[in-house]
């Protein structure tokens, strides 16, 4: 009878999926091991209800896939099923565990890229052998051991990822050495053929695929690749695809040919995370901010590229003030989105070389995140934690961009969420959820207390565009809004009266007051826009009021 040979892991969400699990069932498959099959689970889902699942399938082996979201209910489910079946044979895998000596649970542990160990592991057990210690030890050695790359998904996958985000690499490998992140540890970059990636890619999308996060850790190492893999990608309408880029070093020729893509097609993600020049040379980071900055600006004036920048507090030698400054300068950049993070001291990580000479206390537990430092506070870090949740609600949801851009063309950026921050400290409202229309109060009584025409027609825009409604909220609406009129095309899209004619340019709305009142229906995208998801402003005739 063939061996039931399972690979499980918990995704964060159900949008997820797991690109690891399915090169691993394919190693094993082209091994000759039959009887291989993948589930993926998330998170919140019960653990006996998981371990029940599993169960169904009689597995004789069974690999776990473990990272820093899902270790605490992936140790929890293995105990189970050990004691549901004590002859089920459990080995694990992924980057939390890869550099742990002893584990919690008493299982072989695979380190680094896990193909060929994976696969020795079950040629072991078909010979009824167990793992001597010279190649536990050897499993457990981080670093590459060169697998041939080969496609990671096959027709039967297809179907069950249909309306999930699909990860998908073309190469192995990063050649930086940030301190921060593991990829320092794999210097050697390798690529797939082409033929191997654009062909996966066509079936994907050809399958009803729509979203694709290309986890090369640095896309753009070859220009001419990226050029020609995105002009080819370039023809899937209604898709969208992340790449993580290096900003320096995105070529001219890379940029000229940006300017004809779909817009909202593509999002590039680039982890900025300081400016200070002292704090990059602590984290062994080389970054050309001058050259980064121009690149940015050309790009998002360009207005196709989706893009993304990221940003980590708490970096070796950055204190507060040095925080606060990379987050203006990169905030002026006017980023469609910022993430700011905190440090993570993340299991094998160079930067925990520097916990005693920089006196770090971090969770000891997952998200193994930054508390203080000699530079940093505890309570520097709170305030930090707050003012990142504060820009989270009122910049990246994107429900203000019109009316926060209007007031940073004035305003210093820190002092703007600062007073945001005030009001929920004042009034106690970082332990509750904000009720989104409060938010919409909330933002006016800290900055519009008494609106003009354009600030008010500036809210009244920002709620428009962030929401599919009926109505506006009775603190921004007035008898002469028309809002219970629709329009033609579109009944269920409201005709909203405005002070201004309007036009939109990227992230900045243009407002000129009218003599009379001007009417937009503001209609949203029925199957989104790409990254962008851009509303449309429709003005509207008086005659077809």
């Amino acid at each position: 009878m063939l061996r039931s040979i399972g690979l499980v892991t918990l995704n964060a969400k159900y949008i997820h999926s797991s690109l690891s699990l399915r090169y691993l069932r394919n190693a094993a498959r082209d091994a000759g091991h039959k009887n291989v099959w993948i589930k993926e689970f998330v998170i919140n889902q019960p653990v006996w209800k998981i371990a029940s699942e599993i169960q169904k399938f009689k597995p004789d082996i069974l690999g776990v896939g473990i990272y820093i979201w899902n270790r605490s209910q992936s140790f929890e489910l293995i105990e189970r099923l050990k004691k549901q079946n004590p002859n089920l044979k459990i080995i694990i895998g992924g980057p939390e565990v890869s550099f742990e000596k002893e584990t919690s649970i008493d299982c072989p542990v695979i380190s680094g890229e896990g193909e060929k160990k994976w696969v020795e592991y079950l040629q072991i057990m078909n010979k009824g052998e167990v793992p001597s210690n010279e190649t536990l030890d050897r499993w457990k050695t981080y670093g590459s051991d060169l697998p041939e790359l080969k496609p990671a998904y096959l027709d039967e996958d297809y179907t069950q990822l249909k309306n999930r985000l699909v990860y998908f690499e073309t190469s192995r490998g990063c050649p930086y050495l940030c301190s921060f992140c593991l990829s320092a540890l794999d210097k050697t970059v390798r690529y797939f053929p082409e033929e191997i990636v654009y062909g996966q890619i066509k079936n994907l999308i050809n399958s009803g695929i729509k979203k694709i996060k290309f986890v090369d850790r640095t896309f753009n190492l070859k220009p001419n690749r990226m050029k020609s893999l995105m002009g080819w990608l370039s023809q899937f309408e209604g898709s969208e695809f992340h790449f993580e880029v290096v900003g320096d070093i995105l070529t001219p020729d890379l940029l000229d040919s940006l300017k004809t893509v779909p817009p909202g097609m593509f999002q590039f993600e680039i982890g900025i995370q300081t400016t200070d020049e002292s704090v990059q040379k602590n984290i062994q980071r080389k970054q050309d901010n001058k050259q980064l900055f121009k690149t940015i600006k050309k790009i998002i004036a360009e207005d196709r590229i989706h893009f993304h920048c990221d940003l980590i507090f708490g970096l070796p030698g950055e204190n507060k003030e040095k925080i606060l400054n990379s987050f203006k300068e990169v905030l002026a950049l006017r980023p469609h989105e910022l993430q700011l993070g905190f440090l993570k001291f993340l299991p094998g990580a160079p930067i925990k070389n520097n916990i005693q000479s920089h006196g770090y206390e971090y969770q000891s537990t997952p998200p193994y995140e930054l508390i203080s430092n000699k530079d940093l506070s505890a309570d520097e870090i709170d305030y930090l934690k707050k003012f990142t949740d504060i820009f989270n609600r009122f910049y990246n949801s994107k429900r203000f961009q019109f009316s926060i851009n209007h007031l940073l063309i004035k305003m210093d950026p820190v002092a703007l969420f600062d007073r945001l921050l005030a009001y929920h400290e004042s009034n106690n409202l970082f332990m509750n959820p904000v009720a989104l229309d409060h938010q919409y109060k909330i933002f006016k009584d800290t900055f519009f207390p008494n609106p003009s025409h354009s600030e008010k027609d500036l809210l009244k825009l920002d709620y428009l565009y962030s929401q599919k409604t009926y109505r506006l909220p009775a603190f921004l609406s007035e008898k002469s809004n028309f809002y219970r009129k629709t329009w033609e095309e579109d009944r269920k899209t409201p005709i909203i009266s405005f002070k201004h004619k309007i036009e939109i340019s990227g992230n900045q709305a243009h407002l000129k007051l009218m003599e009379h009142p001007v009417y937009y229906a503001i209609s949203h995208p029925i199957n989104g826009g790409g990254y962008f998801h851009k509303p449309v402003l429709n003005r509207i005739k008086e005659s077809g009021i």
